[in-house]
């Protein structure tokens, strides 16, 4: 089988947690999980991070964190996967679900225009007109890990006074993110198995406020700040564990070697898939994807890629199915779906995974390839 993505372990990846097992320490305690917060934030670009137990917990805590409130209202796309509605709920607040545009980002205008109509502004919050929520934040999502427009979000957050956290689960090119550390943006990761950096399970939450970092590590800490039976608030066991942070380390020693050979499987796939008649490449230029895709432009083309993957042994996964059509967010306010509408079950990912062999790409290329006209 040539799957769409399997984790890309080396030899030392085994090494360091035969080392961690031998120390004892596998649970929350002992000293690796924070060299793996100080390491990732000198990789990637920031001040704070807490290490924690998936990337939904990151969500789940950063939007409790940065202000969310019982009764809110946070604006996010419908083509994401689960976590990111589920953590708004956890919050008990309410997704607003919104289209993305063709490159799977939100379209800031549309929503500028949207907003106009169905909210008003009292004492600086946008208050819904049906019922008087108010929309407190908004959660742009990495689709496929590309790189999202920080800086064109930053400015739309702060013109409508709305809180931003990124969920960036799947997004692990440390190129992404070299900004400017004076920023006050949140981000949440993934480091679930098919991830580019993966810790088996596991998320981290990033930032570069001490205030909002702090209030994330007392939560995730059962509510404990110094003392070990004094609690604060009410919190969740959320906490990494140092089996998972050994795993973590190793494979954050690798990830520019695992980002070139991802670079490499896409420049294939660009060189093979694009300005063709039947598809489209999902392309990401200048940085590397989590995986890579290709829209098809009609369901019959789309059923005979299907049945020669399947001949072929080649695993098939379609993409996310927007949420605003699956039974539990039904009943939530979404606004002008039609681009999800229309793509969401005409996108094939490619096997992307860095361990992918020259022959097994070759023969998805040519598997798509004599499908097309």
């Amino acid at each position: 089988m040539i799957n769409t993505y399997i984790p890309y372990f080396r030899k030392k990846d085994q090494k360091i947690l035969s080392q961690c097992l031998r120390t004892n320490f596998v649970s929350t305690a002992g000293p690796l999980v924070k060299k793996f917060e100080d390491n990732f934030n000198k990789k990637y670009n920031f001040k704070y991070s807490v290490a924690l137990n998936s990337g939904t917990s990151a969500l789940h805590l950063g939007l409790k964190a940065i202000g969310v409130k019982n009764g809110d209202t946070v604006i996010l796309p419908s083509y994401t996967f689960a976590a990111t509605a589920n953590a708004i709920i956890y919050n008990n607040a309410n997704p607003w679900f919104f289209d993305c545009n063709e490159n799977f980002e939100f379209s800031l205008n549309k929503i500028t225009k949207i907003l106009k109509k169905k909210t008003y502004l009292k004492n600086k919050n946008l208050i819904l007109k049906r019922n008087g929520s108010i929309v407190r934040a908004i959660v742009p999502v990495s689709t496929f890990g590309k790189k999202i427009d920080f800086n064109s979000i930053q400015k739309f957050s702060t013109k409508h006074n709305l809180k931003i956290l990124f969920d960036t689960a799947a997004c692990h090119d440390p190129k992404i993110f070299k900004f400017k550390k004076n920023n006050k943006m949140n981000f949440c990761f993934s480091f679930n198995g098919n991830k580019t950096l993966t810790t088996g399970a596991g998320g981290m939450f990033s930032s570069n406020s001490k205030s909002v970092v702090s209030k994330i590590r007392t939560l995730a800490n059962v509510g404990k700040k110094f003392k070990k039976y004094d609690y604060e608030t009410v919190g969740y066991n959320y906490k990494m564990t140092n089996l998972q942070a050994s795993l973590g380390l190793s494979q954050l020693k690798n990830i520019d070697s695992i980002i070139s050979l991802k670079k490499k499987i896409f420049l294939e796939y660009k060189k093979k898939f694009t300005n063709l008649k039947d598809i489209s490449f999902i392309s990401c230029e200048k940085y590397t994807n989590w995986v890579f895709g290709i829209i098809v432009k009609n369901y019959k083309t789309f059923k005979l890629i299907q049945n020669t993957f399947n001949k072929s042994n080649i695993q098939m996964d379609l993409f996310w199915k927007p949420l605003h059509l699956q039974q539990p967010y039904k009943n939530f306010k979404k606004s002008n779906l039609n681009f999800s509408n229309s793509v969401w079950n005409r996108v094939i990912l490619l096997p992307s995974h860095p361990g992918l062999k020259n022959n097994q790409q070759t023969k998805v290329i040519e598997s798509i390839l004599k499908n097309l006209k």
